[in-house]
């Protein structure tokens, strides 16, 4: 089978002209909205076991609420009876009543819990492990992406770098036209010191945070360009 070429289109001046869209394109956008429709589904898979675990922290905190309301109980009932037993014997506190009377309630819950959580974590894992695979595909498909925007960038830059060697070429071959005249030498050593200053005055600063962004971009934007 006949391998299958990129579409190419030149960008404009127009830094707002759409990119044509090219078999990696077309495959970075179908991964993103793959991706997306796993991240909801996991959400929705994640809402059920939030709202177990919920219940379970409920019971946890009336738990540890329980256990210290008893033990301050308990000491003021050993104070009593270090005093001897005189009055009232000390009743459990208003926060010990209260909290046991609340994880009576909540019994039931936390047992149904337990008998509902296993299953929501298994579905959630399940949904979990298809948003790993999903980024793996849309990660794949980025750089894919990446390597033609690069490769596209490239060709660009041939074409600069070519109109830049046919302008030295003129230049050279003036120069070596004066050098041939037993009077034209001094002149061709300027133009010598022309060429040198041209390149060294030539550069750009390396702009590190162009690559970042556009990986960022095309995480979730197939048509975004370098």
């Amino acid at each position: 089978m006949a391998e299958v070429q990129p579409v190419w289109l030149a960008r404009s001046a127009d830094a707002d002209a759409p990119v044509a869209h090219s078999p990696a394109r077309d495959r970075l956008r179908a991964t993103i909205a793959e991706l997306a429709g796993a991240q909801r589904d996991l959400e929705d898979a994640t809402a059920p076991v939030r709202r177990l675990d919920a219940v379970l922290a409920e019971a946890e905190r009336l738990n540890r609420e329980l256990a210290s309301s008893r033990g301050q109980d308990e000491t003021e009932l050993g104070r009593w009876i270090a005093r001897g037993g005189v009055g009232d014997r000390p009743q459990p506190s208003a926060t010990t009543v209260a909290a046991d009377a609340s994880l009576g309630e909540l019994a039931s819950e936390v047992r149904a819990v337990a008998s509902a959580l296993p299953a929501a974590r298994a579905a959630q894992e399940v949904a979990a492990e298809r948003v790993r695979l999903a980024a793996a595909e849309r990660d794949a498909a980025l750089h894919a992406v990446t390597v033609e925007a690069a490769t596209f960038a490239a060709s660009e830059l041939t074409e600069a770098l070519n109109r830049a060697l046919t302008i030295e070429a003129r230049i050279i071959s003036l120069r070596e036209a004066l050098g041939a005249q037993t009077n034209g030498l001094a002149a061709a050593e300027k133009i010598n010191a022309a060429l040198r200053q041209a390149k060294a005055a030539a550069g750009v600063p390396r702009n590190a945070a162009v690559g970042r962004r556009l990986l960022d971009l095309l995480s979730h934007d197939s048509t975004a360009a370098l």
